[in-house]
């Protein structure tokens, strides 16, 4: 956590801290949670309890004037506790994940998942990236110089779709190969002969 990082605070747990996010819409996809140890498990304890007895489906996060409420799919979401800072102003201090498993494990059965990008990291291929999670999902193989053609294809048809909400160094995609309109256009370009096989 970068001291010039602007955190965002959650209304719900003003103890907690977050220094970037993604959300598909108002559904989170991916936050980077900052607190100490017990105000960590709280929260995650909170993300398990039945909604009857306080337990949390969303989070409102508030910075500058700013506010921006995230809906959680509790079922979908992953925990990773990342980091520990023992020495600090604050005393020890944990860094949580939460995210959508399928930023993690594509769904392969649905064909969807999430690919979300560090903006900062100048080493990171998001085109590489991007076309590794296609060959992944999709329902055959890939070819590597079809890249332009199939990433342009799947742009028009909604298959990738930006997200649109993101802090300031990370970004993501949704892809979605589940439609049959998708798959019947690929299979079509290869059929024709616009994607060679050499």
């Amino acid at each position: 956590m970068s001291p010039a990082t602007p955190l965002w605070r959650l209304e719900e747990a003003p103890e907690l801290f977050l220094d970037s996010y993604v959300a598909d819409g108002d559904r989170a996809v991916f936050l980077s949670l900052w607190g100490r140890d017990t105000a960590i498990h709280e929260l995650m304890a909170k993300l398990t309890l039945p909604i009857a007895e306080g337990g949390w489906t969303g989070i409102t996060l508030q910075r500058d004037g700013q506010s921006v409420a995230l809906q959680l799919d509790r079922e979908r979401m992953a925990k990773r506790t990342t980091r520990t800072y023992r020495q600090t102003r604050f005393g020890s201090l944990l860094n949580l994940w939460l995210f959508d498993q399928r930023c993690q494990d594509p769904d392969r059965a649905h064909r969807q998942c999430y690919a979300i990008f560090n903006e900062r990291d100048s080493r990171q291929d998001k085109s590489v990236m991007l076309w590794s999670r296609l060959r992944d999902l999709a329902a055959f193989p890939l070819l590597d110089h079809w890249r332009p053609t199939v990433v342009q294809l799947l742009l028009e048809q909604g298959a990738i779709r930006m997200l649109d909400q993101t802090s300031e160094r990370l970004s993501g995609v949704w892809i979605d190969l589940s439609l049959a309109s998708v798959q019947d256009a690929i299979g079509h370009l290869i059929h024709s002969g616009d994607l060679a096989t050499q």
